[in-house]
């Protein structure tokens, strides 16, 4: 009775939760600000095309350094600190931007953006730790993880809304205005309704050797990295997500030698979002009702292996999209399932640089697995040539993938 006294859980969680979201989802905003009026840009700014794609990818490139330092920052300062600072940098550094005309301002304030954006993501699992317990982790992950794809569905056909049909850099100057209010009102939400901690701890189910009073510094990694379970996600999410970056990135490319146009490989990837954004609602929750991770995981590589061959091989473009739904929504569902494990294998303490590792490896995973399917096929394809090969890449890479998810360790129940 005593023990269970020591425990609560309340309501308010979902509140946190919501304010977390909104941080979240404008993160992603913030990154794909640019991306749907590319050719816009360039023009209206006078600057080549790899300048205004370079906006973007500052936000995985600096990931990759920033990472770390903010998971132990995290794991010292708490959830609230870090993600406060992550609003913070991203309102301010947004409002930067409006200096329209000049494109080395906007860089900088794209890069101060990017730079508050692993303060955030790498939260995920942290917030999750200190106000849900242990049968709740999984959909919690998944809600926050849901958010991301919400803010890139949103930003996507809004920006050339707000932009209008004839704009000038008034209109630019506008739209960059408008997220940037949004984005200081998300800090002020969060500042707000966002508590650090809920009177008494929810109910977690860790091992003494990831206790609270686990060291939080550089010399945790060689803990972090001990742990058997947390070695095997490793690899998992630097195949899983960085393959995910990777067709995501060059899915026009893939289906255009199928004879699919521009406007329906879009929609292709628009069905995988959304089709994803449901599986992180309804995998995590029977996940939490089993209290088991294992299965949905190699669920998730066993489809993603068969689907991905097939969409390398298949031509008819109404079986690519139900293929592309089908695989969208196992494989990000298994994105919170890894977050949610790791945070269980390592305990609340050290989540925060847990995530980041993970993260990190699934950023650098976008970047290198991208770069191989290009040279892939570039060597089998040339210039204007099928993507086949390159996509047997990613079905030999799941098929590993698969392999390394049967050696997990999980105790049912736990």
């Amino acid at each position: 009775m005593e023990q269970e006294e020591a425990y609560g859980l309340y309501r308010y969680r979902w509140v946190v939760l919501a304010a977390f979201m909104l941080i979240g989802a404008i993160t992603q905003i913030m990154w794909l600000n640019y991306a749907p009026i590319t050719s816009k840009v360039q023009t209206l700014m006078h600057v080549s095309e790899f300048k205004v794609v370079l906006l973007a990818i500052m936000f995985p490139l600096l990931y990759i350094p920033v990472s770390i330092p903010a998971g132990i920052i995290i794991d010292r300062k708490g959830f609230r600190f870090a993600v406060l600072l992550g609003a913070i940098l991203t309102a301010g550094f947004s409002f930067l931007r409006l200096f329209t005309g000049n494109y080395p301002l906007v860089l900088i304030g794209m890069i101060g953006i990017a730079i508050g954006q692993p303060f955030v993501l790498n939260s995920i699992t942290k917030t999750v730790a200190v106000w849900f317990p242990a049968e709740e982790s999984a959909l919690a992950t998944g809600l926050a993880t849901l958010s991301l794809f919400l803010g890139m569905l949103l930003v996507l056909p809004l920006t050339p809304a707000l932009l209008g049909k004839d704009p000038t850099l008034s209109s630019l100057r506008f739209v960059v205005l408008v997220y940037s209010i949004v984005a200081l009102a998300g800090a002020i939400l969060f500042a707000i309704f966002a508590r650090a901690r809920p009177p008494k701890p929810p109910k977690r189910l860790e091992v003494d050797l990831q206790s609270e009073e686990a060291a939080i510094n550089w010399a945790s990694l060689g803990k972090i990295f001990s742990l058997y379970n947390f070695r095997l996600l490793c690899i998992l999410i630097l195949v899983g997500n960085g393959a995910f970056i990777g067709i995501l990135q060059l899915l026009e490319k893939i289906l255009k030698p199928k004879g699919i146009g521009t406007n329906t490989a879009g929609n292709i990837g628009a069905v995988m979002v959304l089709a994803g954004v449901i599986g992180c609602i309804v995998i995590p929750s029977i996940s939490d009702k089993m209290m088991r991770r294992k299965p949905f995981i190699i669920l998730a590589a066993g489809v993603a292996t068969v689907a991905i061959f097939m969409i390398a091989a298949l031509k008819g473009t109404p079986l690519i999209f139900v293929i592309g739904g089908i695989n969208g929504f196992f494989l990000f569902a298994a994105f919170p399932l890894v977050l949610a494990f790791g945070e269980e294998t390592t305990g609340k303490a050290l989540t925060g640089t847990a995530t980041a590792i993970l993260m990190l490896l699934g950023n650098a995973g976008g970047v290198v697995i991208t770069l191989i399917m290009e040279a892939i096929k570039g060597a089998t394809g040339g210039t204007s040539g099928s993507f086949f090969w390159a996509m047997i890449f990613l079905v030999v890479i799941f098929a590993v993938a698969l392999v390394f998810a049967f050696f997990l360790r999980e105790e049912p129940g736990k």
